[in-house]
Parts: structure tokens; sequence; C-alpha cells
């Protein structure tokens, strides 16, 4: 879809999302081991708004506190 001026991009969300329901399965978890919504919709609406000479096409958005 490119060349017709289409931006596709492939978002992985690898965490767990900060939700009422993920809290309660886990609540000895840190805070910086869950991605908050508003954060993970902040990253993808970056994606939107960038200029056609620096796409990207695959976005990985893991959580702060994560081991690698």
């Amino acid at each position: 879809m490119g060349p017709e001026g289409v931006h596709v991009s492939l978002v992985i969300i690898d965490g767990v999302i900060d939700i009422p329901r993920t809290r309660e399965m886990m609540p000895d978890r840190a805070d910086d081991f869950f991605l908050k919504p508003d954060d993970i919709a902040q990253s993808v609406f970056s994606i939107t708004q960038q200029p056609r000479s620096a796409w990207t096409f695959e976005l990985d958005v893991r959580p702060f506190g994560e081991k690698w």
C-alpha cells in the first residue's frame, strides 16, 4: 500500500496491559511491569504522524520494567 501513500504498520504489544482485570490477576507486580493503555495509544498515534521519508513498519511496545 506504500506506493499509494498508505502507511501500513504492525504494532506488537509484548506485555501485560494495565487494566483492572490484569491488576486483579497480578496484584504483586510493580507498576513498571504493566503497559499503560494511554501510553500504547500515544505510541500508535505517533506512527500516524510520521513523515513519509521515515515511516515505521513494525513497532514493538514493551514495558520499561521487563527483564530481558
